[in-house]
């Protein structure tokens, strides 16, 4: 799973004037001038007469702009000529102005003669189409999305811990005064969240009540732990030890300026959303599926394919996961007899036997396997696939199981957080390591980067393909003969191919269905075979982040047909190494956009 706070959804965020609102008279902060941004009808004016690759450029840049987080994720602060000392606002107010200018975009690339451009162009061309259609049709739904959750990939108060903690640079002076600044800004964020969140609930969307129960232990420790004891300190201090560009006296200072944004600015505002979270809780709903919601069918529908690229209903989608689970189910099966089980032996038991004789990894000793994974993958790619230079590092983390991608100016490589707490069982761990890395996230992220493309392309990923390569490289795995001696590490990766399965039942059945919280846990754990934390973690997920998990096995299935198709077509003239070039060589693209790449690939190599 890729971890990026970046505009793909930020999009659906936004950035505005300050609105200080309920504040307790020991809680006042100073006033802050909230960020600012060119006027829509500045922009597209501004836009006018460039040529198409200028307007591409531009116009994105103009977008990207109103997200000064995403800049940050993106390493783009200095090519930008921006400081990164600016947090994104939630307004409604900028929220729709935003709006306006996508519809703007969208418009005025639609001048734009498509059948007079070059092949690369119409590529561009079609991408951002896509993207930015994308991007209007959410506008009807802007209500409908999670500000504050348990999960932490989706919710704001986790995302701006995220990119102070981990993310932030702190290289120079102006690195720690952009730190500083940025927790300046923390009451005026949080403040419009929860007037966000009011405004919402008074049409009918309120965050689901274990949500709510699942959050507020975390932002009740920040806000009554000691300033010098939470991460955004213990983050900006770790970080300023190695900062070799910032003398000592200076350091001083700023660890006290950090400590008291944190203790005037920070926690008061960490309180405040909590008493916002628990005075929505008793109106929340207990059920987790939109469905609930008035439009929640419509919203639902959208994220599907927003995130899957296909036009699928929630029905085609359940009925996909069903029949997915009952052939992975026979795969798993047939290959638990290898591990010398019995007939009648169970799909829990064909895990419990692997889990068994894979053996337990802890600690160091994850990282040490991860690396060993990653480094024989790029060994054994060597000549059949093209390699990112970008290198990949593994990291320690406390929940782990996600990639970071590397910084666009480079100053960050690519990142896989492994989990390093208690122990894991080791047959697991291949298929994690080349979904999330190499052949997986990494390959293709890291070379998309690599490949000259425009800016757009290369920070835009687009789920259903990024989550569907990823996964089709556990597969290809498979097909490369890498778990040829490792029967346990093949049926770790049968396990999260049943995952992903799964994933189309129980996502389409809490949204779609009606499903409840306990019968989409049911299904899970009988066919993933996770303990009932693990489980939970994933309901919560697909709870909060509707759609997205579908993505995966969708995205994977459509690029194994498009490979099949490609091969029945062309015969012995089809070649895998070609193929994968083909369909890496674009960076991430809509589904429906690789689908024309490779068919004109395939019309380019028949004879004649």
């Amino acid at each position: 799973m890729i971890t990026l706070r970046l505009v793909a959804l930020a999009c659906a965020l936004g950035l505005a004037a300050v609105l200080l609102i309920g504040l307790a008279p020991d809680e006042q902060e100073p006033a802050l001038q909230g960020p600012t941004a060119v006027p829509v009808r500045e922009i597209i004016d501004g836009l006018d007469g460039l040529s198409f690759d200028a307007f591409v450029d531009a116009s994105y840049e103009a977008l990207l702009r109103r997200y000064p987080e995403s800049v940050t994720h993106l390493g783009l602060s200095a090519a930008l000529g921006a400081r990164n000392d600016r947090l994104n606002d939630y307004s409604e107010a900028y929220l729709r102005e935003t709006q306006a200018l996508e519809v703007a975009l969208l418009g005025a690339l639609q001048t734009y003669d498509r059948s007079a451009l070059a092949p690369d162009q119409q590529v561009t061309h079609d991408v951002y189409a896509w993207y930015l259609d994308d991007l209007v049709r959410g506008h009807a739904f802007l209500d409908y999305e999670y500000l504050i959750s348990d999960y932490f990939i989706t919710s704001v108060h986790y995302g701006l811990e995220d990119l102070m903690t981990e993310v932030h640079p702190l290289r120079t002076p102006e690195d720690a005064e952009d730190y500083v600044s940025r927790l300046r800004q923390v009451g005026r964020q949080f403040d419009q969240i929860i007037e966000e969140l009011d405004r919402r609930a008074g049409a009918g969307i309120i965050v689901p009540r274990p949500m709510i129960d699942g959050a507020l232990p975390g932002i009740r420790g920040m806000a009554s732990s000691q300033a010098v004891s939470t991460s955004y300190f213990a983050a900006f201090r770790d970080k300023l030890r190695t900062a070799q560009g910032i003398p000592a006296e200076l350091a001083v200072e700023l660890l006290e300026a950090v400590e008291e944004a944190i203790d005037e600015v920070v926690q008061p505002a960490y309180r405040r959303l909590a008493r916002a979270l628990e005075d929505l809780r008793d109106e929340a709903p207990q059920s987790l599926g939109y469905g609930q919601y008035p439009g929640g069918d419509a919203y639902y529908a959208y994220v599907l394919r927003h995130h899957t690229q296909c036009d699928l209903s929630p029905e085609e989608i359940h009925q996909i996961g069903l029949r997915e689970v009952d052939r992975v189910t026979e795969e798993i099966l047939a290959l638990g007899s290898l591990l010398g089980l019995r007939e009648d032996a169970t799909v829990p038991d064909v895990y419990a036997a692997a889990a068994a004789q894979g053996g337990m990894l802890s600690g160091a000793a994850v990282v040490r396997e991860y690396e060993r994974l990653i480094g024989n993958a790029e060994a054994d790619l060597a000549g059949i696939m093209p390699l990112p230079s970008t290198p990949v590092v593994v990291r320690s983390d406390p929940i782990g199981g996600y990639y970071r991608p590397p910084a666009v100016d480079g100053s960050r490589p690519g990142a896989f957080y492994a989990s390093t707490q208690g122990a894991h069982p080791r047959y697991l761990m291949p298929s994690l390591a080349y979904h999330e890395t190499i052949p997986g996230h990494h390959l293709q992220i890291a070379l998309s980067g690599e490949l000259g493309l425009p800016l757009f392309r290369e920070c835009t990923t687009f789920t259903g393909y990024a989550e569907g390569w990823a996964l089709y490289a556990e597969r290809l795995a498979h097909d490369l003969g890498w778990y040829d001696e490792d029967p346990c590490g093949d049926l770790g990766r049968l396990q999260y191919e049943m995952l992903r399965a799964v994933r189309l039942v129980v996502d389409t059945g809490l949204h779609s269905r009606g499903w409840s919280y306990e019968s989409a846990l049911a299904y899970f754990m009988e066919h993933v075979g996770w303990s009932r934390g693990q489980s939970a973690f994933q309901i919560n997920r697909y709870a909060a982040m509707p759609g997205q998990a579908c993505a995966y096995m969708l995205g994977m299935l459509r690029i194994l047909a498009l490979r099949d198709g490609a091969e029945q077509q062309l015969g012995e003239r089809f070649d895998a190494v070609e193929f994968h070039e083909v369909a890496l060589g674009s960076g991430s693209v809509p589904l429906s956009v690789l689908e024309r790449i490779v068919d004109q690939y395939v019309q380019h190599r028949l004879p004649g």
